[in-house]
């Protein structure tokens, strides 16, 4: 289950430049994936800044240990053979993104699937073996980015669904994956990628007004201005209208639905 990759990294390095510090530092990103970004569209605007800041990009690189008084971090890493060895690191600054899981009560209950998340269509949200449950947000395994772009989406297809459960008719409001990363490259400038199930783009606006593909002022203020104001005034009161469930005339067909967020492999761009 995935997050936003590299929000730390990047701003970092925009501030540390502005500072005139940069050069004098080495910096790194260690990411157990294989790409720098799950989503292939949004790689060539991250890179542009990785090249302009100088980090160093190290893939499959899954930490291990830390020694916090030896200020060491140790990694393994897994080659293009698929063969693995542990390397250590010496740092002043490690900036660390643990791994995410189901709390326990989730995981160890019988709504866990076998990698103990909560066991969900991912376009219904109801639970696979148990009818009248319905999960939504970071511990459903549905192959989504975890964001609270994507609990607002899903917000409303789990309450539509669950007033039709009520009423003994089976669910039709369906999630199709929406999440969105509002990655900021420096202060000022948001790549704003929106993507939903299989890593199919989703914008909100149109391109000739926010190119999500590429660093932006507008989505800077969006997220600094107007996106607080959604968040308390519509989201969490439940008059967000731009986040209307689509409803099928039919009830949805079961199926699997391809990841949002695909780290395993290189993508374009780098």
């Amino acid at each position: 289950m995935r997050r936003c990759a590299a929000e730390g990294d990047v701003p970092a390095c925009d501030h540390w430049k502005r500072q005139q510090r940069l050069g004098d530092l080495e910096v790194e990103f260690c990411t157990a994936g294989a790409a720098l970004f799950g989503v292939a569209d949004y790689v060539p605007a991250l890179m542009e800044y990785v090249e302009r800041y100088g980090i160093q990009l190290n893939f499959q690189h899954n930490l291990i240990a830390v020694d916090g008084p030896n200020r060491c971090a140790t990694f393994k890493v897994t080659d293009a053979e698929g063969q693995t060895r542990e390397i250590e690191k010496p740092f002043d600054m490690l900036h660390v993104c643990p791994v995410q899981k189901a709390p326990a009560f989730i995981s160890q209950s019988p709504l866990a699937d076998a990698a103990g998340w909560i066991e969900l269509d991912p376009e219904t949200l109801q639970h696979k073996r148990y009818g009248d449950v319905f999960g939504l947000g970071d511990a459903g395994n549905t192959p989504n980015a975890k964001t609270a772009a994507a609990v607002r989406k899903q917000a409303p297809v789990v309450a539509e669904n669950v007033l039709r459960a009520l009423l003994g008719e089976a669910p039709r409001a369906i999630y199709d994956g929406y999440g969105s990363c509002p990655l900021t490259v420096e202060r000022g400038k948001i790549v704003l990628a929106e993507f939903g199930y299989g890593g199919k783009l989703q914008p909100t606006f149109p391109t000739w007004l926010v190119d999500g593909r590429r660093p932006s002022r507008l989505s800077w203020l969006l997220k600094e201005k107007l996106l607080p104001w959604i968040y308390w005034n519509g989201m969490l009161k439940g008059r967000e209208w731009l986040a209307q469930p689509q409803i099928l005339a039919h009830n949805p067909a079961q199926h699997d639905a391809a990841a949002a967020c695909d780290f395993g492999d290189r993508k374009q761009g780098i």
